[in-house]
């Protein structure tokens, strides 16, 4: 799943590269795809109503508008123009892939994508469907409506946003990590990375978590998520830059899907086991 870093990649690139272009054409091949105001929360997709979906607008999709920024928050990517903002959940195995070739590569699962004044193309697919668009009118609504309940950005985490965020929880700091209303961006990758890096155990209970453990482990998440940007993210099955190119960040992982494999600290075999449902491994020597 895109992380932060990977989602970060994504908007560097895009940004250099629409802001100041206008929408010529925009298109939806799924309506199940996208949520507007009004859809269920979830889209019709995830949804049990037997509401009638409303008519998409070109407009909805920023056709005729003209891009203005590009923003982030956590895992989740606004593309802003002075006609409204579209939200973009890459999900498990989402990407947004630029191409301004006259006949670009055939691509699958292909869901929407948008027309540049330019002659560029930009395609949101999905193969899964786990990922979606939202439509809002402007870049406030979109805040006020799905990032007011994420927690503070892993980029940007300080230690006494993390010591609120995990204050009184006795899940495991693993799971703590990767609930997004606690902090934004923060997948099963990089939550292992930083909790090796901090030499914090990851089934240890999140409020017990001492002031200096606070500390080292927010400041090794925002290492960890600038070295992984700086790398362009972790490619291990769909993420690839808007242009193509894959991560690289995947070879400098120190615990993440390397269970069973020695510790590249301390030598011994890394221990593999479930915590919130989700693969984790650690280093027992390493990590109390």
């Amino acid at each position: 799943m895109p992380e932060l870093p990977e989602v970060e990649t994504i908007r560097l690139a895009l940004d250099q590269r629409l802001i100041g272009r206008r929408v010529t054409r925009a298109q939806l091949h799924r309506r199940d795809m996208l949520v507007l105001p009004g859809d269920p929360p979830g889209g019709f997709s995830r949804s049990k109503s037997g509401a009638k979906p409303k008519r998409v607008r070109r407009a909805d999709l920023l056709e005729g508008a003209r891009i203005v920024e590009l923003r982030r928050w956590g895992k989740q990517l606004a593309i802003v123009s002075d006609g409204g903002a579209v939200c973009v959940h890459l999900g498990m195995s989402g990407q947004l892939r630029l191409s301004t070739d006259t006949n670009p590569e055939p691509l699958g699962h292909v869901h929407a994508q948008w027309r540049f004044d330019d002659g560029a193309r930009l395609v949101f697919r999905d193969p899964r469907r786990f990922g979606g668009l939202w439509a809002f009118p402007s870049l406030q609504a979109l805040r006020d409506a799905r990032w007011s309940g994420l927690g503070p950005d892993g980029l940007s985490l300080t230690a006494a946003q993390l010591r609120v965020a995990l204050a009184g929880s006795r899940r495991p700091v693993k799971g703590a990590l990767l609930d997004q209303t606690r902090v934004a961006g923060v997948g099963n990758i990089y939550a292992d990375e930083a909790l090796f890096a901090a030499g914090v155990g990851p089934s240890r209970a999140a409020g017990s978590l001492t002031k200096p453990e606070h500390t080292r482990l927010a400041r090794e998440i925002r290492r960890i998520l600038t070295r992984a940007i700086k790398a362009k993210g972790s490619s291990l099955r769909d993420h690839t830059t808007p242009e193509g190119a894959p991560g690289a960040f995947q070879l400098a992982h120190k615990v993440y899907g390397r269970g069973g494999h020695p510790c590249k600290v301390c030598g011994g075999p890394l221990l593999c086991e479930q915590i919130a449902q989700r693969t984790t491994v650690s280093c027992p020597a390493c990590q109390r």
